[in-house]
């Protein structure tokens, strides 16, 4: 049986603003087991990203968690809720326990730092190594995620290297502590394709070297399937579904989830056929719907659907839908139950 390494539960983020509330995460709940990659998908603005800061704590003002627990499970099964820890306690965590890649390498790496400070000092601030055993450890890890020539390049300052470059010395800063938890928030953006199969090969070939959970936020389905285990599907700061890559992406049962895959190219052979866009606009958090977030936009959408958000029902084991049709007296639209293909 595997062990877990994360329990989100009930998790509730705001932020405070002039304007009132914004709601942008609204209640989620799912674990993550250890050598595990999670995929959380969903179109921008969905709480995928503050997901990811609620779970590091690093939600600042005028953000709040307001509710819920974060546990991580330790390697000696002590259980600590990120949510209770101070500031200074969950910096020992931050880096060492659990790392995360920020979407932007450009603005996640300090300009007037080079590579090798910025490493060393992440290194150095969580073992016992010294300086120059900090910068040899720091080498073996550029060298590690493919840096050329790591000797000459890990004096380099940020502007020196190219997008990829950046993103695999954020992945190797990340992973200097062996992490039990990475999070990789939209760790492709901005690059180009050629590029984007050689960091997510990267991240599963580290994933199997030193056995560490990830979670990989993303709105590209494709990256999702590349690389995920398990996915999450998030619309309005809630969760639409979750399942296995297989279920999610060959038995959706969500109507977002189905609408996600219908405005995708499935196939080069299929390259003609028209795309089917979702229709309407995203719900505005700081005045979310009182039911289900997706309602207004959904072509099934029923009188309960706008007053009531539906609970996670069970379809197996692994995938549960949060879906008013899934409950036994609903109508059962075909393209539903039989899949989105």
């Amino acid at each position: 049986m595997k062990k877990k390494v994360l329990e989100v539960k009930g998790v509730k983020t705001s932020f405070f603003t002039h304007l009132g509330e914004v709601q942008a995460v609204r209640g989620i709940d799912f674990e993550l087991n250890e050598g595990e990659i999670l995929g959380i998908v969903g179109e921008s603005g969905s709480g995928k990203s503050v997901t990811s800061l609620s779970i590091m704590n690093l939600v600042d003002h005028p953000g709040e968690i307001k509710e819920g627990q974060i546990l991580f499970h330790e390697e000696d099964g002590n259980i600590v809720d990120f949510t209770s820890l101070s500031s200074r306690k969950m910096n020992e965590y931050r880096g060492n326990d659990v790392a995360m890649i920020f979407q932007d390498p450009m603005t996640s790496l300090n300009p007037v730092y080079s590579i090798q400070n910025q490493m060393i000092e992440v290194i150095q601030r969580h073992t016992d190594l010294n300086k120059q055993e900090a910068i040899e450890r720091a080498k073996s890890l550029l060298e590690q995620v493919g840096i050329p020539d790591p000797e000459g390049q890990i004096t380099d300052y940020p502007h020196q290297f190219s997008g990829g470059m950046r993103q695999r010395a954020l992945i190797a800063t990340a992973i200097s502590c062996n992490p039990r938890l990475l999070i990789a928030d939209e760790p492709t953006t901005a690059l180009d394709v050629t590029i984007q199969a050689q960091i997510l090969e990267l991240l599963k070939k580290l994933q199997k070297e030193i056995n560490m959970s990830i979670i990989l936020i993303t709105h590209d389905l494709g990256v999702i399937a590349e690389v995920s285990t398990h996915v999450i599907v998030m619309y309005g700061g809630m969760i639409m579904e979750k399942g296995t890559v297989h279920e999610i992406f060959y038995e959706p049962k969500h109507p977002y989830t189905i609408g996600l895959h219908q405005s995708i190219p499935q196939s080069a052979k299929k390259q003609k056929e028209r795309l089917v866009p979702i229709e309407g606009s995203p719900p505005d958090l700081l005045d979310p719907p009182t039911g289900c977030p997706f309602s207004p936009r959904c072509p099934h959408a029923m009188e309960v659907c706008l007053e009531k958000a539906a609970p996670l029902f069970e379809v197996s084991d692994s995938q549960k839908v949060s879906c008013w049709l899934l409950h036994e007296d609903a109508p059962k639209p075909k393209e539903i139950f039989k899949g989105a293909k």
